[in-house]
């Protein structure tokens, strides 16, 4: 058995003290990240660092500036309200499930995550400052043990990831509410227990506002730098831009379309030297394309034993869907409000698009399922891409994938009835009716789910 499978690679442990130290304010926003200074102090090779900016790249961390190099991720008042937004909305919906589905051991696992922030927010209150950065991996745990048990992985990666985001604006900003923030901790402690999610959303959705009312009230981030605007995301199974792909980030996005389309399909093994062969790139490089397409959940890490595609599951299905839902619902209404003359052409052509590959699917001709699908995805980005929000863009983007991934594996192809649906969505569109949209989509999506646990292929 090779080495490169018993622990965790140069790579994976340079990925994680980097983004440790941007999350923590060690990187400052905006700083240029010299690859010969970063491959001094982070002990590794300048190639291997082009990859591990790559993987932050795609988290919204570092900006990659094509043949410039990367930057940290600038901070901003704007990306500040959108990252809060974000965590209110997944927050608010995670704790009415986990608080219906958590258990005795649940509720002394939040009990011990309090305990623990209650010490160190005593302390930050006696003015003791040397613990800022324990004081805040506290918070995150509380916040992140009072959802754990929602039932859905999905959903706890995706708001770990803003949380993240919000808790390196909060690092910059260096925002502590004192009494006040320590008063909603205790207060949500005391709504786990009693099981009372209405009121414990609230107290979130309060706690998150005021946080960013004085952050923003105290001026660090009014003069951030906004040099560079994220990259959007790229959509499974688009080509790579030539001018500033990496090799791994361009095996990386083969790969990846590669599972989302099915042509490597569930619980496949994958085996790093066949893959060598057929990617053009190194093993130890295949071993990083796999560590981070693991914590996508589109692959499986099994320790010794390799990696193998993700399987697939009815409830992994369903628990998709439902965050699907969530997610595309909240950005119709931001983007149908939005929404200009620009954005509706956008609407208009990519509704064109996938209608033409409707219909030929409904003439029985299979060999454009794949180009059918990337319409569909296109035209469900382009009715949301006025939103106003990147992070909920790229999030939905992500899910859409994990749920494009089950279509691709039934062959879920609903004839009028979906052709429909697109038609009723691009009608709302024109109109500007978020609440009949949602309602369609809703139809859509659970018509979709029960058509491909139909097809008996997902069990």
């Amino acid at each position: 058995m090779s080495v490169e499978l018993l622990a965790p690679s140069i790579a994976d442990r340079t990925y994680h003290r980097i983004r440790t130290d941007i999350i923590f304010d060690r990187l400052d926003p905006g700083a240029r990240l010299r690859l010969d200074r970063l491959a001094a102090d982070y002990g590794t090779s300048v190639s291997t660092l082009r990859e591990v900016l790559s993987r932050l790249s795609s988290e919204g961390l570092v900006h990659a500036e094509g043949q410039r190099g990367f930057q940290v991720a600038p901070v901003s008042a704007d990306g500040f309200r959108d990252v809060a937004a974000m965590r209110i909305l997944l927050e608010t919906h995670a704790l009415p499930l986990s608080f219906a589905a958590g258990d005795l051991e649940w509720e002394s696992r939040v009990v011990a995550a309090h305990h623990k922030l209650k010490v160190l927010e005593r302390r930050m209150l006696a003015g003791e400052r040397e613990e800022t950065e324990l004081w805040k991996r506290y918070d995150r745990e509380f916040h992140q043990t009072l959802i754990e048990a929602c039932g859905s992985q999905t959903l706890l990666d995706i708001h770990a990831g803003v949380y993240d985001q919000y808790l390196r604006y909060q690092m910059v900003a260096v925002v502590f509410r004192g009494a006040a923030a320590a008063d909603e901790h205790q207060e949500l402690l005391d709504c786990a227990l009693a099981r009372d999610a209405a009121r414990a959303s609230a107290v979130v959705s309060r706690h998150v506002e005021v946080c960013v009312e004085r952050a923003l009230a105290g001026g660090a981030l009014s003069d951030a730098p906004q040099r560079c605007q994220p990259a959007p995301r790229v959509e499974a199974g688009a080509p790579p831009d030539p001018s500033f792909q990496s090799v791994g980030e361009s095996a990386y996005r083969k790969i990846r379309a590669d599972i989302v389309f099915g042509r490597l399909p569930p619980g496949r093994k994958l085996k790093l030297e066949t893959m060598k062969a057929d990617y053009g790139v190194g093993v130890s490089t295949l071993r990083e394309i796999l560590n981070r397409l693991s914590s996508e959940r589109l692959v499986v890490a099994e320790g010794q034993r390799g990696f193998e595609v993700a399987p697939v599951s009815i409830a992994t299905l369903r628990e998709i869907a439902e965050l699907r839902l969530l997610l595309e619902c909240h950005a119709l209404e931001q983007s149908f409000r939005a929404g200009d003359m620009d954005w509706e052409g956008r609407v208009v052509a990519a509704h064109h698009r996938l209608a033409r590959m409707e219909e030929r699917m409904a003439e029985g001709d299979r060999s454009c399922t794949e180009r059918w699908k990337q319409f569909d995805w296109q035209f469900h980005q382009a009715l949301i891409s006025a939103c106003g929000s990147r992070m909920l863009i790229d999030a939905h983007a992500a899910v859409f994938d994990d749920y494009l991934r089950y279509q691709m594996i039934a062959l879920s192809y609903r004839g009028d009835i979906a052709s429909g649906e697109h038609a009723l969505l691009l009608d709302c569109a024109m109109e500007r009716d978020a609440g009949r949209a949602c309602e369609v989509l809703r139809r859509h999506v659970a018509g979709g789910v029960e058509h491909a646990l139909a097809t008996g292929t997902i069990t």
